[in-house]
């Protein structure tokens, strides 16, 4: 085997290579299947409804993934979208649009900055310290409006959401602003670096001169930040916030992340595997749409990429540990 050849293979046997790889195929292939069917999947309407459609879910992703290779998990998230979409809203009534969506998106950083004292400061799982966050967010959310939506907003309000920017719709370019921010976020800077190492194995990062708490407590922030944003994306399309939330916003965020190549145990994953993870959930949503299929069957096919890619990464583990794959690695050694 040539070196360069050896590379390659090395590198297609890393996880954070693998995973993407495999969801944009699958993208692909699912998305040339409905177009031979339908006609309608490779065209400029459906791949712009795609990106708005996943364009909340997108955002928070990018975020969460660093969360969960930092060995954490926020499930805040969409408490916080909830939250952050009513205090924009609210604020959008005072005073001028980007600063009620500065205040809004600071709001969802003061989550995620609590969040990481519930966790670091007092010792309590993030688990369990974002579930109650969770509660106390949707609570704080109803509390403002009594449970009703928020009108009277100015017609730029719905801008954020369902506008347009040079022919094409404002959520295309936030989403791909977004996701470089975080990808070089986790590629070039130390806090991704850093991340890795603390989800690997944190008392080890501790040891070796990392500051674990900076770490997770950055990684938290950026989450609530990430969070705080979505919630004014999701309120600006619906146009008039409220304290309800579509139900399966944190769970296609986890799916997204886990479908993605993100460990529950933390240590791997990357951001754009993340984001592929969700543009494949999106694609499936779409192209059962297309085709007419019950949307129920979106809930099933959510459930089966949750169990497939948890279930093929237990498998890949146990397999790595076999005589067989030790057989396989042996013969594929470069030479």
């Amino acid at each position: 085997m040539t070196p360069a050849r050896s590379l390659v293979w090395l590198r297609l046997q890393k996880r954070e290579v693998q995973r993407p790889l495999i969801n944009a195929a699958a993208l692909f292939i699912i998305g040339g299947v409905v177009q031979v069917i339908t006609g309608k999947f490779y065209t400029v309407g459906n791949i712009e409804n795609i990106f708005v459609e996943i364009a909340v879910v997108a955002v928070i992703v990018c975020a969460e993934s660093l969360v969960m290779v930092a060995g954490a998990i926020d499930v805040s998230v969409s408490g916080v979208v909830v939250l952050t979409g009513i205090v924009s809203g609210l604020l959008a009534q005072h005073m001028a649009l980007w600063l009620a969506f500065v205040l809004a998106t600071l709001t969802g950083a003061f989550c995620g900055l609590v969040t990481s004292f519930l966790v670091l400061g007092v010792g309590i799982t993030s688990l369990i310290a974002t579930i109650g966050m969770l509660y106390v967010t949707e609570g704080v959310a109803n509390l403002l409006t009594n449970g009703l939506p928020v009108v009277n907003l100015p017609s730029s309000y719905a801008t954020v959401g369902s506008g347009r920017i040079g022919g094409v719709p404002w959520a295309m370019p936030m989403v791909f602003f977004v996701l470089i921010v975080f990808v070089a976020i986790q590629r070039y800077t130390i806090l991704g670096r850093n991340a890795i190492a603390v989800g690997s194995n944190s008392n080890g990062a501790f040891l070796n001169g990392v500051n674990v708490r900076r770490t997770m407590t950055l990684c938290f922030v950026l989450c609530g930040t990430a969070a705080g944003w979505a919630g004014i994306v999701y309120a600006s399309r619906i146009g008039n916030p409220e304290s309800t939330l579509d139900n399966d916003l944190l769970f296609q965020v986890i799916v997204a992340c886990v479908v993605g190549g993100t460990s529950l145990l933390g240590g791997q994953g990357t951001v754009f595997g993340a984001f592929l993870g969700a543009m494949l959930i999106a694609t499936i949503n779409n192209a059962l749409d297309l085709l007419g299929i019950n949307l129920f069957w979106q809930d099933i096919s959510l459930g089966a990429l949750l169990v497939i890619a948890v279930g093929l990464d237990t498998g890949l583990r146990n397999f790595r540990h076999s005589p067989l794959w030790k057989m396989f690695r042996s013969v594929r050694q470069p030479r």
